[in-house]
Order: C-alpha cells, then sequence, then structure tokens
C-alpha cells in the first residue's frame, strides 16, 4: 500500500495509473472494419494500469531550457518556489540531467520500495532517469531526475502534468538467472503447443489490413488467476 504527504491541499493526489489512449486510437479503433491499436492488447493496457501516477502539482507552471551544455534555466521557477515554502523547484543535478521537487513524500510497508519508471503520458520532450527508493525508511520528500532537454528545447509543465508512474514492489533481492532445465523447457514447449493449436480454432476478428487476432490470451489469463485467499 503507498500512503503519500503533499505540500500544499491543492496539489493533487496520488492516484492508481491510467492507460493513455488517444481519441484517435479510439476512432481507428471503432472503424469497421477496425484498426488494430495498442489497447486492443492485453499486456499493453496492463502494464499501462499498474503503479500510481504523480502529476505536476503546483499552480506556478514552470518552462525548462538548458541555454548551454550542462546548464539550467527555469522560467517561472520563483513562483513555484515560493510555493515549495522557499524550496528550488529544480536545480543541476549530474552533468546533463536535472532534478525536480515533486511536492510529495512517499510511504510504502517494510520490505517493498518504490520504483519510479516514466509516467503514461508525460510533456513532450521530459525523459525521466528510472530510480528505486526505499521508502520504507526514506523520510524526505521525493526528488525526480530528468535529462536536460538539447538547447533549443523547451520542456513546459503545468498543473496536473503527469511526472512519473510509482509502482510499489517487493524490495528486490538480485540472484543470478538460471537456464530452464529439460523438464521446465519441455512443459512450456508442451504448452505452448497447446496454445497455438487452441488460438487456431479461437474466436477471432480481423482488421483492416486483414490481420487475425484472438483473445486467447485473456482467456488463458482468466484461467491460470489464483484465488485470492
Amino acid at each position: 500500500m503507498l500512503k503519500f504527504a503533499k505540500y500544499a491541499p491543492y496539489m493533487p493526489d496520488i492516484a492508481p495509473a491510467r492507460p493513455h489512449i488517444t481519441a484517435e486510437e479510439r476512432a481507428r479503433a471503432a472503424a469497421v472494419p477496425a484498426e488494430a491499436v495498442p489497447f486492443h492488447c492485453k499486456p499493453w493496457l496492463d502494464g499501462q494500469s499498474i503503479g500510481y501516477t504523480i502529476c505536476y502539482g503546483y499552480l506556478s507552471p514552470i518552462t525548462i531550457t538548458s541555454p548551454a551544455p550542462d546548464q539550467l534555466e527555469v522560467q517561472g521557477g520563483e513562483q513555484a518556489t515560493r510555493e515549495r515554502q522557499g524550496n528550488p523547484i529544480a536545480q543541476t543535478f549530474a552533468q546533463g540531467h536535472f532534478g525536480l521537487g515533486s511536492g510529495y513524500t512517499l510511504q510504502t510497508p517494510p520490505g517493498t520500495v518504490c520504483l519510479i519508471v516514466p509516467a503514461n503520458n508525460p510533456p513532450p520532450h521530459l525523459q525521466l532517469v528510472m530510480g528505486l527508493v526505499e521508502t520504507s525508511w526514506y523520510p524526505k520528500p521525493l526528488f525526480l531526475v530528468y535529462q536536460l532537454p538539447p538547447q533549443g528545447v523547451a520542456i513546459a509543465l503545468d498543473y496536473k502534468m503527469e511526472l512519473a508512474r510509482v509502482l510499489v514492489i517487493p524490495q528486490p533481492q538480485v540472484e543470478p538467472a538460471e537456464q530452464l532445465s529439460a523438464e521446465a523447457l519441455l512443459a512450456l514447449e508442451t504448452a505452448a503447443n497447446s496454445y497455438s493449436a487452441e488460438e487456431k480454432q479461437a474466436k477471432a476478428w480481423f482488421d483492416n489490413r486483414g490481420q487475425r487476432f484472438t483473445h486467447l490470451y485473456k482467456t488463458w489469463s482468466q484461467r491460470h488467476k489464483k484465488p485470492v485467499s
């Protein structure tokens, strides 16, 4: 479970992530015949739906540029800094990067951490550097790190724009990867053959290019879900 605190009451609450589906994609999917689009794919939908979204929560919009190599310029930064009680909204970080004060403090249960990954619908040119934060004990507000934009490119941030996505996961234990045993590989091959045979008989639909699609992945997903005890 993720708990959070925020700098100001007007900052949006951290909410579950939602897939980014454009109006154009919905129209293409609704056409007759339909066009295949990303949200037809269950792994894509599931991947876009996990975790929580952190948005830009300050009322003062800012624009970030890099007028020279490794230089950071923040237009509107003074107003946003006042919202942060004098703490700078953004500052240079390692070479080619800058940090942004999210305005949120995160807490998760013992044994869990927060994996910070790119948002589903970030502003143009905002490139997050992934990070893993030990939020079961780390007491300070979350500091997000991004790549500095190239010279001549501006990053505009405004209220409720998506900054990052947070995945709460168990504390990783790095162990060597192991090759599958012959028995395990045979079991997978048998299952794959069964899947392929069922896919040939499954109810299908065809997109506007004649490509065939089934919902067998969703069917097998339901088949393999373990009941919650």
